[in-house]
């Protein structure tokens, strides 16, 4: 889950025709997924300890991503798009999503028919683009304007597996240097590095 928040309904009086729920996880936090087999990934993703898909409930114009394919030189290339609204403008929500245009996504596509898609993988995840419109008169919905993509070879695909679930109580602590996970530690363990830097130099807290 990492500093991805879920995102739930507001209130009846918000008008969220079209809901459609997206599970977001960052790339970073899911170490497996299934090879997609016939256009079908089955079995479960497997996650970084303590991590799992935060739920978004959206609304989108149309209840489907968009694929645009071309013939390259390489094969086809894919252009997919996955654009859907938040409403209500929000501190928490525009920073995150700040955070998020820097950060690499799989994110899990569940329809109101119950159908799941996956979209991006280990080797092709998502990005995330966002702006955000307040309206010109008061019926307005003060919305931000969201757009998971990629532009590559094509990457998604059904999914049949599970999502996971939040893990309950503490998280555990994810120490990285570099960017890659050296420990994971679980309420109460202690990690000591030691070296002739001082940690102020040595560390970027996020």
């Amino acid at each position: 889950m990492g500093y991805v928040l879920p995102i739930a309904r507001l209130s009846n009086s918000d008008n969220l025709a079209g809901l459609l729920e997206i599970q977001v996880c960052p790339k970073s936090l899911i170490t497996a997924i299934p090879t997609p087999v016939n256009g079908t990934v089955y079995g479960d993703i497997t996650f970084a300890p303590g991590a799992a898909f935060s739920k978004w409930e959206a609304t989108l114009e149309r209840a489907r991503m968009s694929t645009q394919k071309d013939r390259t030189p390489d094969g086809y290339s894919a252009k997919n798009q996955l654009p859907f609204r938040i409403p209500k403008d929000r501190a928490d929500l525009r920073y995150m999503f700040e955070l998020m245009e820097r950060d690499e996504f799989i994110v899990i596509i569940k329809y109101p028919n119950g159908k799941q898609k996956i979209f991006g993988t280990l080797n092709r995840p998502v990005q995330f683009l966002f702006n955000h419109d307040s309206g010109e008169t008061f019926d307005s919905k003060n919305e931000y304007e969201c757009t998971f993509y990629f532009e590559g070879p094509d990457n998604v695909f059904f999914y049949d597996g599970s999502v996971g679930v939040p893990p309950v109580g503490p998280a555990p602590v994810v120490v990285k240097i570099n960017g890659m996970v050296i420990a994971v530690l679980t309420p109460g363990q202690t990690i000591n590095i030691l070296t002739d830097y001082d940690w102020e130099d040595f560390f970027e807290i996020t």
